[in-house]
């Protein structure tokens, strides 16, 4: 009995430490022991004696004067580690194989690189008729719905170069007055997807979705890529709906809070 009551107490202060890095994380600014204490619902001098043992392993830091503490480098650097030993596909894997299941469409899963998109993972349509493509395959990201929602949120300088060059012409289709190609951005960074009819292959469109990392950064898309014929008004709103769904799933795994909220709302 004496054993429980000392792993349910352990589990107890584990979780109220938790606490504590996640108040300090959120916050962004030193907070006064008084303040945690109250937050995280502990003693004070229990709180105390956690913020020292994290203190000493770097978990949190005290400001040089008055007892102010924040979160510590070594949250960062687990961070960073938890960050670069992701696999992008491997976690996006099963929502692309569920997006794909349910559509029957071809699923793009593609990154942003200098002005053009590139497709790192690809499931194939079930259909006998499907728009073909590639992994590895650079598309221009000005004209394809996988590369609008990622050049819609990259830094404006970025943005601003990309729309600085001529922009070619595909099909009758396609976008290239810089104006017009900015306002089409603006609407992806309200709307949250993006979409292409025609506008680099004659026949073929698709919808697309930004994945967004632990720092609310689109690092990647998800789409659905499928000829215009199976892309009509009677589907639009059901194939956009679950592929915003499935980017707000792989970015809820990949630590973002928006993709959360999104899902929760």
């Amino acid at each position: 009995m004496e054993q429980r009551s000392k792993a349910v107490d352990g589990s107890g202060q584990l979780e109220r430490a938790l606490d504590i890095l996640e108040l300090l994380a959120r916050t962004g600014s030193p907070v006064g022991l008084t303040e945690i204490a109250t937050a995280v619902g502990g003693p004070k001098a229990t709180v105390h004696r956690l913020l020292a043992t994290l203190q000493t392993r770097g978990y949190v830091t005290q400001e040089a004067h008055g007892a102010l503490y924040s979160a510590g480098v070594r949250c960062f650097e687990l961070g960073s580690l938890w960050a670069q030993n992701l696999d992008l596909r491997a976690i996006a894997g099963p929502e692309l194989r569920a997006l794909n299941e349910e559509t029957g469409e071809t699923v793009h899963l593609a990154i942003y690189d200098h002005g053009d998109v590139v497709y790192v993972d690809k499931l194939e349509s079930r259909h006998p008729v499907v728009a073909k493509s590639h992994v590895g395959r650079r598309c221009p990201a000005t004209c394809v719905a996988t590369g609008r929602v990622l050049l819609a949120f990259q830094p404006a300088a970025e943005i601003r170069s990309v729309l600085g060059t001529p922009i070619p012409s595909y099909t009758e289709h396609t976008v290239t007055e810089p104006g017009a190609l900015a306002e089409l951005l603006a609407g992806v960074r309200r709307d949250g997807f993006g979409v292409n009819h025609e506008s680099y292959r004659i026949g073929v469109g698709g919808v697309a979705a930004p994945i967004r990392d632990h720092t609310g950064a689109a690092i990647a898309s998800v789409g659905l890529c499928l000829p215009e014929q199976r892309f009509g008004p009677d589907r639009f709103d059901a194939l956009r709906d679950r592929t915003v769904q499935a980017a707000g799933e792989i970015s809820r795994a990949l630590g973002d809070s928006l993709g959360v909220l999104a899902l929760e709302s």
